[in-house]
């Protein structure tokens, strides 16, 4: 390759080299730092997020605590406690003296079919019996059941409506008295169902009038539901600033849908006669933590979402990719090998919080009662950034989770790197373009010269005219080369010289050794060996004199051709240049 070449194609490489790597470099450091950036700015994002998330959640069950304390003690609710328990024991009779009740079969298998139909359109096409939690061995609640759920003109689900039945029974005059009242203060506060519950634990009132009414929360067919369990913890409560809050459950009243009951007791004189008892509408609780679906206005992003898990990893809070597209939501978590009792149940819910369990990294740190940040697969097997922890409702540990997917999150970033790519590539040709530009300047103002000096130096070998001398006057290496070439050349051209003086004076002492042979041969020829001698030795100590000369000789040649091969060396390394 020509020295030309050479020189463009290294420039060219020099120049790509240096800048990709340089680039590179700032870039895979900028990358660097651009991501820890976006991360700390994710971090602190969804950490106010969570904040916000906490307090409100907390300042909701505070809420809930503040008002079933402060309505039971209520007057107007120690009163009505006290009244429909009164009513509640002496029904049948009244009803008896009054001429009884009669039980038409076909009003309550009418509800039955009713309620298990409505139960079906909620659980996926799976009916309910109801028949084996009517409370057929009380004559008293069978008939408060009969009256103001199996035959209420309203239907299913809107029993609430009833004021009372007219059957003048005291418990009908007690409930025409607060009903209206209480269906009220359900609905400004917006609660599934209010319970009074005196303290044998017979459900003696409830405004919603489902199958739990009038039964036994101690040994009744509901007694082991969370509703059971809330009223014997508030029983225990002896405390009349006290609350508790059950877990968050499956209730088959309400048609097995999640449910959450808080509960404190009613206290009148000191004495405790019942205990009040909200059902949660867990509505609420969904659009505080999902923003009422307004995910984006609280800086969540397109990915972002928080929901709670309880102390059993089920999500209190429903996804928000379930809300948003709910069928590729069950796709997904089918292929991650959710079983098909658990998608049956939340494609019919059409809710996947209370069915799902959530068992990653942030929430079991947040239930072990640690908070922190997290970049994980969450239970969608996608990459999220995650903030986590624990907080205590009414002395439960749930977990709160505020997350965004990592794609999402990290966006602008590799917006920028791609950005970056292809600036790089714009500069890199950008750059070869100059480069070529530059190189063939540089190497034409280098190349030429020397080709100067190798044409010379062919046309030296080509004509051997020592006589000429390389025109390159300037300062800088090839000026020295050329120096030198011509140095070289006088002294090429003096040893020449020499030489041929040199061969001249070979000449001549072989001439002189050749006149002197012949004369000794024809003096002998001649003359007798004494009377010559000392002609003979003349001629001998002659021959010996053109002998040194012709070995002074000898060694100078040597010399000089040592002196030219050197000189050919140095020619044909010039001109391959």
């Amino acid at each position: 390759m020509r020295i030309s070449l050479r020189l463009l194609s290294n420039s060219v490489l020099i120049a790509g080299f240096a800048v990709i790597v340089t680039t590179l470099l700032i870039g895979a450091m900028s990358y660097t730092y651009g991501k820890n950036i976006l991360e700390q700015q994710a971090e602190d994002r969804l950490i106010l997020v969570r904040e916000l998330k906490a307090d409100s959640v907390s300042r909701y069950f505070k809420g809930l605590k503040n008002q079933v304390i402060t309505f039971s003690h209520n007057l107007t609710i120690i009163s009505a406690m006290q009244q429909f328990d009164a009513g509640f024991s002496k029904y049948a009779n009244e009803v008896s003296n009054k001429g009884g009740i009669k039980y038409d079969n076909a009003v309550i298998q009418r509800y039955i079919r009713s309620f298990s139909n409505d139960y079906a359109k909620s659980n996926n096409g799976i009916q309910f019996d109801a028949t084996p939690y009517l409370n057929l061995k009380n004559e008293s609640t069978f008939a408060l059941q009969y009256n103001y759920i199996f035959s209420n003109p309203f239907g299913i689900d809107k029993e609430s409506r009833l004021d009372a039945v007219n059957d003048g029974t005291t418990y009908s005059k007690v409930h025409k008295q607060f009903h209206d009242q209480l269906r009220q203060f359900k609905e400004l506060y917006d609660f599934e169902d209010i319970f009074l519950v005196n303290s044998a634990g017979d459900i003696v009132y409830t405004v919603a009038k489902g199958l739990d009414f009038t039964t036994s929360l101690e040994n009744g067919p509901y007694s082991k539901t969370e509703l059971g369990a809330v009223f014997r913890e508030a029983n225990k409560l002896e405390n009349s600033k006290q609350a508790v809050i059950s877990n968050f459950a499956p209730y088959s009243p309400s048609n097995d849908d999640q449910a959450a009951f808080i509960a404190a007791p009613i206290f009148a004189e000191n004495q405790k006669i019942g205990i009040l008892i909200f059902q949660l509408n867990l509505n609420v609780l969904n659009d505080i933590m999902t923003s009422s679906n307004a995910w984006k206005a609280v800086g969540l992003g397109e990915t972002g979402e928080a929901y709670l898990v309880d102390s059993q990893y089920y999500m209190l809070t429903p996804s928000r990719f379930y809300l948003q597209n709910s069928q590729q939501y069950l796709k997904d978590m089918q292929k991650l090998g959710m079983d098909a009792d658990t998608i049956a149940r939340i494609e019919a819910k059409q809710n996947n919080a209370g069915w799902q369990k959530v068992k990653d990294v942030s929430v079991s740190k947040a239930l072990a009662d640690n908070s922190g940040f997290e970049i994980y697969k969450d239970y969608r097997n996608v990459e999220v950034l995650a903030t986590f922890a624990p907080i205590d409702v009414l002395g439960q540990t749930w977990a709160i989770i505020c997350k965004i997917d990592a794609k999402e999150a990290f966006a602008p970033i590799k917006e920028l790197a791609h950005k970056f790519i292809w600036n790089l590539v714009v500069v890199v040709l950008l750059l070869m373009v100059f480069a070529i530009v530059v190189g063939i300047g540089l190497a034409r103002q280098i190349s030429l010269p020397i080709e100067k000096l190798s044409t010379m130096i062919q046309m030296l070998a080509n004509t051997q005219d020592l006589t000429q001398r390389v025109d390159y006057q300037a300062n800088d290496e090839i000026g020295d080369m050329a120096k030198a070439l011509n140095q070289l050349l006088e002294s090429f051209q003096r040893t020449c010289q020499e030489t041929i003086i040199s061969t001249q004076h070979v000449q001549f002492a072989a001439h002189k050794l050749m006149s002197l042979a012949e004369d000794i041969d024809a003096r002998e020829a001649t003359h007798k060996y004494e009377d010559n001698f000392a002609s003979v030795h003349e001629k001998t100590e002659a021959i010996k004199e053109a002998g040194d000369s012709l070995e002074a000789l000898s060694d100078r040649l040597q010399v000089l051709s040592r002196q030219f091969k050197v000189f050919e060396a140095e020619n044909e390394r010039t001109s391959n240049w």
